[in-house]
């Protein structure tokens, strides 16, 4: 197999590969339609073929836009599973931020007639997405240009000014007010502390006075009760009801006692909790005096932070090129993957087909006899192997200077890329130093002539550059290649026609 046939198929393959992306990637529409009509008053950033949605489901297409009596017409593809009522609703929604709109479609219900192809649909509505909101914006500038004039005006203005004296009197007074209420208040919540003080000095002093006036008349009441000897019952009968009352009263007044002490106990414990949250002891108060723990913590979310953004920020470029070698008469072809989670770094990962690949000399001794004499005849082979190479390089971007580092063609290396605009880059890579000669030095320029047309040909750029030149195989290269990244090619295939 020759070399022209194996850039073939690799080309081939990689369009059978573009080809199933697009494929898998694209939402084409399939199935029979009907045709419907509908007038709207603006069409700006609807294209043909544009989607018909219903609950987000591709369910037709936007066929033609013409013009009917100073209206845009629009001609639509829906799905003949999808039945049409007369308070079927049309609306014309933004898509992106780019200004591309589709069309989202709400098929009405039974409680109205059923529409027949070529019917108009009568509700349409477009003033939805960065039309809507200038007009509204607009509005909103005009009403506040009109409220700016009369506020402008002489007398309004000394209104203005009057409300304005008002207010800051009215501010004063109420600051004022605050200050001697606070005041009051303060002197009142102390006044109100020393009371307490005093009242729960006093409530236990007479807590104390209260039980021995108890004890004295339960000893009262059982001396009566025996110097009456159970002679008179009624009086038995009231001191023992006495007694009963008394037993009542001092047995509440013990359980007050030991409440008023439980209340005191839990009020030291609260002081005593707070006391050592103050001082950073216990786990809430480390959590709440610690700087290294806080610290910490704040490490914790920038790493997730990073990690976020590492993650929805992730670009993903595709390239393919291929180079013409001058000397050699005969063509390198790159392609190449690279990963961009941040704008300052990217990863890439690629494969080269060198037709050169690496070349080693392999030199046999033997000898001969010829005609009785014996020679010693050296055979000097020479072995091309590893055509197919990889490269897999980590880069850092500086500014418009990015650097890279890792494996060129099989070789350890690093490079230096330039790009002082975006029409146009300067790279040289230096790599292969263990080979026992003299390291490979590439030096490449790439301009981007298209970059500013419309997809796919701001992807083309053009290259020219020498490889190997510190060593005697330099050869000098011209190609041409193509790089875009997921969000061209998701762009792309939203306009490809479908069927």
């Amino acid at each position: 197999m020759n070399r022209a046939v194996k850039i073939v198929i690799f080309f081939v393959l990689c369009s059978c590969c573009a080809g199933i992306y697009i494929y898998k990637s694209a939402d084409f529409f399939e199935g029979d339609t009907k045709t419907y009509y509908a007038l709207a008053d603006d069409a700006m950033g609807l294209l043909r073929d544009s989607d018909v949605l219903v609950s987000g489901v591709v369910v037709g297409k936007l066929d033609k836009i013409g013009l009917e009596n100073g209206k845009a017409k629009f001609t639509l593809k829906i799905s003949k599973e999808v039945p049409l009522y007369e308070n079927a609703k049309l609306e014309k929604v933004m898509e992106s931020m780019l200004g591309t709109n589709v069309l989202v479609l709400a098929p009405g219900d039974s409680s109205a007639p059923l529409l027949n192809e070529n019917d108009y649909i009568k509700n349409v509505k477009t003033d939805s997405g960065m039309s809507a909101t200038m007009s509204k914006v607009s509005e909103i500038m005009e009403k506040t240009d009109a409220l700016m004039e009369k506020v402008l005006e002489r007398e309004n203005q000394e209104k203005l000014n009057k409300i304005i004296d008002m207010l800051v009197r009215t501010t004063e007074n109420t600051t004022q007010n605050v200050e001697g209420s606070m005041k009051m208040l303060s002197s009142v919540l102390k006044d109100m502390s020393e009371v307490m003080q005093k009242v729960n000095a006093k409530s236990d002093a007479e807590m104390e006075k209260l039980s021995k006036i108890l004890e004295n008349t339960l000893k009262v009441t059982d001396r009566i009760a025996e110097i009456s000897d159970g002679k008179d019952e009624k009086l038995n009968q009231t001191l023992d009801d006495l007694r009963n009352s008394l037993k009542l009263i001092a047995d509440e007044l013990a359980a007050s006692r030991g409440a008023m002490q439980d209340v005191r106990d839990i009020t030291s414990n609260v002081n005593q909790i707070t006391e050592k949250v103050a001082n950073g002891e216990g786990t809430v108060g480390k959590l709440l005096t610690d700087d290294k723990l806080y610290e910490d913590i704040v490490k914790v979310s920038d790493k997730l932070t990073d990690y976020a953004d590492t993650l929805l920020g992730m670009k993903v470029y595709v390239d393919a090129h291929s180079n013409y070698m001058v000397f050699s008469n005969s063509f390198k072809t790159y392609f190449d993957i690279t990963l961009q989670p941040r704008k300052d770094r990217f990863y890439m990962l690629g494969v080269v087909d060198d037709p050169r690949g690496n070349v080693s000399h392999t030199v046999t001794t033997h000898t001969t006899d010829v005609d009785g004499t014996t020679y010693i005849v050296e055979d000097d082979k020479t072995v091309v192997s590893d055509k197919l190479k990889f490269n897999l390089q980590i880069g850092r971007i500086f500014g418009p200077v990015a650097l890279r580092g890792g494996i060129f063609q099989n070789k350890a290396g690093f490079g230096i890329d330039y790009v002082p605009w975006k029409y146009i880059s300067l790279s040289a890579e230096i790599f292969d130093f263990a080979s026992g000669g003299a390291p490979q030095l590439r030096v490449q320029g790439l301009a981007r002539p298209l970059l500013w047309t419309m997809e796919p040909f701001s992807w083309l750029y053009i290259t020219a550059g020498g490889e190997d030149l510190i060593n005697g195989q330099r050869d000098l290269y011209f190609g041409l290649g193509l790089r875009f990244d997921d969000d061209d090619l998701k762009s792309i295939v939203s306009s490809v026609p479908k069927p």
